[in-house]
């Protein structure tokens, strides 16, 4: 039979031996091909460059194999068997192993081709999907189709995976730049990253979000090299509007992701809205390790949450360590220490604050974050409030930055009445943002300040839907209900409110306030008793709501002494003093109180004089 003597020639010819070795090596190969070179900075067209070789000589190894033989006299020509010189039988043997060998290959080179495939899918620049005609899609988006999107967390795609805060820095830094692009809404990050983890479609996101697209994609970033590999995806059909990879070395990085931003708006068919020699995303710095703490701690940032915000100025102090010519780290660090002047007293936060601004400002005078610091300190230092709006408006046309628009809407407009375009500030903030509890809660705060509690109610409201422990969303929905006697919701919500939590002097101070508007005089004072022994080392702003309750109990001097030691304490909880006048009519007339304003640049005289000498359209 022809079939056992070909398995038998294949045996004697050692064709099955070499098929089984090469295999072997060459998975081992592969292996070592797959982990080796990306980690000496070769780009992965290399591996696939072994997998050819690998794949192609396979037939090759076996032809010789079959013609050649191994002898102590060297490589020589196998000698056919004669048909008499050997009987052939049918074994069942030979036929295992030809079985053997072929899945054995099957198996080794089908891995390898569907890992090709994959790179190739991950890796090749691909142009725009062209619809083919009649198909019922557009080969190029409409114009003004696509004007709200959503930029989703990238995905790590490195070999340890080990890189999602870089992979999520990425996004977060073609977000920031897309942003800046007038004709483009582009939800912030909060919202957007929310969803990390989740199995909710992109249709679903994108219908939670109210955008008509969404970006996404993956990063590998192996030794120096990066790869950025994104799509950005029709929210509704899953069409893809564009799609593209760019490669570069890890100190081209800011290049990398300006070609990318760009890439997006020309494929939006968008007016860029600068010249194309202006980068959307500009260097920041040539270390990438200074790079990698800066996108650690503003991944960790967050101006509510102080444990937070502390360990993000730990990888922002490194960022400065490694590079102290890295102006926006130097920015970001002066923010997050100022931001913790709200629980830290000044003479401890204060300085180094102004020794970070000082040193952004130096590298780079225009850099937003640090102009809004500068400006908050004018304030609190010099009380000088025009050269602080000034700063302000300069820090907001810089880039536009959600750091310095929060600062600027709630620690300057609304205390030189202008609360109205704070308010309307803070709310394009949240429809950028809908699902940051914080931009909420501020809200509510700005509209409870204003006299609208049914607005405070309800954005506090929905600032604890999205985080049930969102301290200030508490506080303000606590004193809203009790300005509106809302007695049973208050109840319901204090029953509600975690036990460490209402231990906290903030609550308590707040609690006192609605026993003494149920008149509940003797509890009332029992916890204003208690905080005013304690009074010097509470927060800022309990201090503040120790103040109020001293209101409430009708104490107006003892509630002007704790706010000119709110005042001497260099808080920036000082300005809120200007707001109390709006609930107690009793201190708005009152000597000290009027003196207070005036130390502080807030008295009517001196912002009536300051709006009409500043623009704030």
């Amino acid at each position: 039979m022809v079939l056992p003597r070909f398995l038998t020639e294949l045996k004697r010819r050692k064709v099955y031996r070499v098929a089984l070795v090469y295999s072997g090596v060459g998975w081992v190969l592969l292996e070592a091909a797959d982990v080796v070179l990306p980690r000496l900075g070769l780009p992965d067209w290399s591996v696939n460059l072994v997998l050819a070789i690998v794949l192609l000589g396979f037939p090759l190894a076996l032809v010789f194999a079959w013609i050649f033989d191994l002898s102590p006299q060297g490589v020589v020509r196998t000698q056919p068997l004669s048909p008499a010189g050997h009987a052939h039988r049918f074994s069942i043997t030979s036929i295992v192993e030809f079985v053997l060998i072929v899945v054995l290959v099957v198996t080794v080179g089908g891995r390898y081709m569907e890992r090709l495939s994959l790179q190739k899918r991950l890796v090749e620049t691909e142009s725009a999907v062209q619809e083919q005609p009649g198909a019922g899609q557009p080969a190029v988006p409409n114009p003004e189709q696509y004007r709200a999107i959503a930029v989703l967390p990238f995905a790590d795609m490195s070999e340890t995976r080990d890189q999602a805060w870089f992979a999520e820095g990425i996004a977060e830094e073609l977000l920031i730049a897309l942003s800046q692009v007038k004709q483009l809404s582009v939800m912030a990050r909060t919202s957007s990253f929310a969803f990390k983890g989740t199995d909710k479609t992109v249709a679903e996101i994108a219908d939670i979000l109210a955008v008509q697209a969404v970006l996404e994609g993956s990063v590998r970033r192996s030794s120096d090299r990066v790869r950025i590999t994104a799509q950005l995806v029709d929210a509704n059909t899953g069409f893809h509007i564009w799609s593209g990879s760019y490669e570069r070395q890890i100190t081209d990085i800011f290049q990398l992701q300006d070609e990318l931003a760009k890439s997006i708006v020309e494929a939006l068919r968008i007016e860029l809205g600068v010249e194309p020699s202006v980068p959307l995303v500009a260097e920041q710095t040539r270390i990438a390790e200074a790079y990698n703490w800066f996108m650690r701690g503003r991944a960790l940032y967050d101006w509510a949450n102080p444990q937070s915000t502390l360990r993000s100025l730990i990888y922002f102090e490194k960022a400065v360590e490694v590079d102290p010519d890295y102006a926006t780290a130097w920015g970001y660090l002066a923010y997050a220490r100022s931001a913790m002047m709200l629980f830290r007293p000044f003479e401890e936060v204060g300085p180094p604050t102004i020794s970070a601004f000082e040193n952004a400002l130096a590298l780079d005078p225009e850099q937003s974050e640090a102009l809004a610091t500068k400006a908050l300190m004018t304030q609190l230092l010099d009380h000088d409030w025009e050269a602080a709006g000034r700063l302000y408006q300069r820090a907001v046309a810089s880039n536009e930055s959600s750091l310095a628009i929060s600062y600027y809407g709630l620690f300057y407009l609304q205390f030189i009445e202008r609360q109205s375009q704070a308010i309307e500030l803070y709310s394009n903030a949240v429809n950028l943002d809908p699902l940051h509890a914080g931009y909420k809660a501020n809200l509510a705060g700005l509209f409870y300040w204003s006299g609208n509690n049914e607005s405070t109610i309800r954005n506090a409201r929905e600032a604890l839907q999205l985080d049930p422990e969102h301290m200030l969303a508490i506080q303000f929905l606590i004193i809203a209900y009790t300005d509106t006697k809302d007695i049973v919701a208050l109840e319901l919500l204090l029953a509600s409110i975690p036990p460490a939590l209402q231990e906290q002097p903030e609550i308590k101070a707040l609690v006192g306030s609605d026993y003494a508007v149920r008149g509940d005089e003797d509890k009332a004072r029992k916890i204003y008793g208690n905080l005013v022994e304690s009074f010097d080392s509470l927060t800022p702003i309990a201090m503040f709501v120790t103040a109020q309750l001293a209101l409430r109990l009708g104490e107006v001097e003892e509630g002007i002494d704790l706010l000119e030691r709110l005042e001497k304490g260099g808080s920036w909880m000082q300005f809120w003093s200007k707001l109390l006048s709006y609930k107690y009519g009793a201190i708005r007339e009152h000597p000290r109180y009027q003196a207070l304003l005036k130390r502080m640049g807030l008295d009517d005289e001196s912002v009536a004089a300051l709006n009409s000498r500043m623009s704030f359209d």
